[in-house]
């Protein structure tokens, strides 16, 4: 079973700063530090819905610490996941706009906003759903989850269920004010050096009766899954060492704002990469594919402790 549980680590998440709050995809069961980095941005001109009731202001960059702490209950896993975040202005505003100017790419709306701030702000008929504008670091909801695993590290997979605690704030976005949860289960199999695996998820919101957010959406529950293809390496030299994973991860979205690159499902695309001789380590990015429901960039670094 062991070996089934270590084939296929944890899909990366689909964040973004009204996503995070919500229960993390189920873990692998495995205990390990994860750092992100995150920029993100929703274009000005797409801040008001058409009918005037909602608006929204997404800009910030984001650095994200993650820890897993996995044990042992049987042939099953216990993982606990707590998220210390911190989130400020848009340091690297004048890297991206260098970025799409020297591949003569569209800006995106960047030249519309201000750069260097940090404005998490979401609203409905007049009343603020939730508030962030001042830097600062805080604690996220906190995940709770049970796994269990079957097969082998060649073909198996693991099913589960997990419990986020309202340990954030709905307020400034770093929880959702109650107590969530999710059932999941994920598939692998290897064909030589290649490997296929996907996951699936349902997520439940268990949103207070006066939460704010019940003002802006129209539904308690969502999917989300994620699909991906990995190449490993077998050799100890510089190329022949290396493993590379592309995913792509789609997440259902419970909003109901009137602003369509919020209310409709987001996609985004996971390169990650390893190393024979850096069997602990991974590094990688994620980029949205086409709506703003996900960050604009991700870029990550994750050390797994124990053997991998």
């Amino acid at each position: 079973m062991a070996g089934g549980l270590m084939a296929q680590e944890t899909p990366r998440p689909n964040r973004v700063a009204w996503f995070e709050g919500f229960p993390e995809p189920l873990p692998e069961g495995t205990s390990e530090l994860a750092l992100e980095a995150t920029s993100q941005m929703l274009r000005p001109d797409l801040e008001r819905s058409a009918d005037g009731r909602s608006f929204a202001r997404l800009d910030g960059e984001e650095w994200q610490l993650t820890g897993d702490w996995a044990m042992k209950a049987g042939s099953s896993r216990v993982n606990v996941r707590a998220r210390l975040a911190s989130r400020s202005a848009g340091i690297a505003d004048q890297a991206m706009w260098n970025w799409h100017q020297m591949f003569n790419m569209p800006q995106g709306g960047r030249e519309d906003a201000p750069k260097n701030r940090l404005v998490y702000h979401l609203e409905r008929d007049g009343r603020v759903i939730g508030d962030l504008t001042r830097p600062g670091l805080t604690l996220m909801d906190l995940d709770v989850a049970w796994i269990r695993p079957f097969g082998t590290a060649d073909a198996g997979g693991r099913f589960g269920a997990s419990v986020q605690l309202p340990t954030g704030k709905q307020s400034d976005f770093s929880g959702t004010g109650g107590t969530d949860g999710l059932v999941g289960a994920a598939l692998w199999r290897r064909y030589g050096r290649w490997r296929l695996f996907g996951q699936a998820e349902r997520v439940v919101l268990g949103l207070p009766k006066d939460s704010p957010l019940r003002a802006v959406m129209d539904k308690t529950s969502f999917s989300r899954a994620w699909a991906s293809l990995g190449w490993q390496g077998e050799g100890a030299g510089l190329i022949s060492g290396i493993g590379i994973e592309v995913s792509l991860g789609y997440a259902g979205s419970p909003y109901r704002t009137g602003l369509a690159r919020l209310d409709r499902a987001g996609w985004q695309q996971h390169w990650t990469f390893r190393h024979t001789r850096l069997p602990q380590w991974r590094f990688g990015f994620s980029e949205e594919a086409g709506t703003f429901t996900a960050p604009d960039v991700t870029g990550f670094v994750a050390y797994r402790f124990g053997h991998s």
